[in-house]
C-alpha cells in the first residue's frame, strides 16, 4: 500500500496538519460567535479573536478566562426577572425619622415619639409631605411654601407704629369757625357793648 515509511509519515503529517488547521479555524469561528453573544464592544471582540488567531489553543484558554461571565441574553433575562420580582414586592411603608417605626401613609405625626412627619393641607386637609411646595390634590400652597412665606415675613423688619399726631384727623376749617377765631371788628365791638345791660 505505502511504498516506504517516509510516505506513511508524510501522510500522517498531512492529516495532522489538516486537523490542526481545521481545529484552529473552528476555534476562531467559535470564539467569534461566543464573544458576539457576550458583548457589543467592537474592541473586546477584536482582541478576543486575535488571541485565538495568534495563540490557538493557549489563546482560547486565555479567552475563556477573560470573557464576560454571561451572555447578553442571559443578562437581559436576569434583568427582567429582577424587575418582575421588584414589582411583586409590596411597597415599603414609611418610617418615622426619629424612632424608625413603620407608620401608615395618612399619619400626620408618629404615635410613638410624637414627631411630625406630615402636615395637613390648608385647603383639602389631606396629609402632605413636609417637603412639598404645593398640594397635588387641590393645588393649594404646601407646607414648604407656607414655611418659606413665614420665614420671609419674619425676616422683614417690623414697620414703625404710626405716630399719634398722624392718627388725628384734621378737619378743614369752616366759614363759621374761621369767623369765630378771627379778632372782632370795630363794629362788632360797639354792637356787643351796646347789648350789654348797664348796671
Amino acid at each position: 500500500m505505502f511504498d516506504s515509511w517516509e510516505s506513511s509519515v508524510a501522510l500522517v503529517a498531512a492529516v495532522l496538519i489538516a486537523y490542526g488547521v481545521v481545529l484552529w479555524l473552528g476555534t476562531i469561528v467559535w470564539t467569534y460567535r461566543d464573544i458576539r453573544e457576550r458583548t457589543q464592544d467592537g474592541w473586546s471582540q477584536t482582541v478576543s479573536i486575535l488571541l485565538v488567531v495568534l495563540f490557538n489553543i493557549p489563546g482560547l484558554v486565555l479567552y475563556l478566562i477573560l470573557r464576560p461571565g454571561e451572555t447578553l441574553t442571559e443578562a437581559y433575562e436576569r434583568r427582567l426577572e429582577a424587575e418582575a420580582l421588584m414589582r411583586d414586592l409590596p411597597e415599603p411603608r414609611p418610617a418615622c425619622p426619629s424612632c424608625q417605626r413603620t407608620l401608615s401613609d395618612d399619619y400626620l405625626a408618629c404615635p410613638y415619639c410624637r414627631t411630625q412627619v406630615k402636615a395637613p393641607c390648608s385647603s383639602c386637609a389631606r396629609a402632605l409631605e413636609l417637603s412639598w411646595v404645593i398640594c397635588p390634590y387641590c393645588a393649594a400652597p404646601g407646607p414648604q411654601a407656607t414655611a418659606a412665606t413665614a420665614r420671609s415675613q419674619a425676616a422683614q423688619p417690623p414697620s414703625a407704629p404710626p405716630s399719634p399726631q398722624s392718627t388725628r384727623t384734621t378737619t378743614p376749617p369752616t366759614a363759621a369757625s374761621a369767623r369765630a377765631s378771627a379778632p372782632p371788628t370795630a363794629q362788632e365791638r360797639t354792637s356787643s357793648s351796646a347789648q350789654q345791660p348797664s348796671l
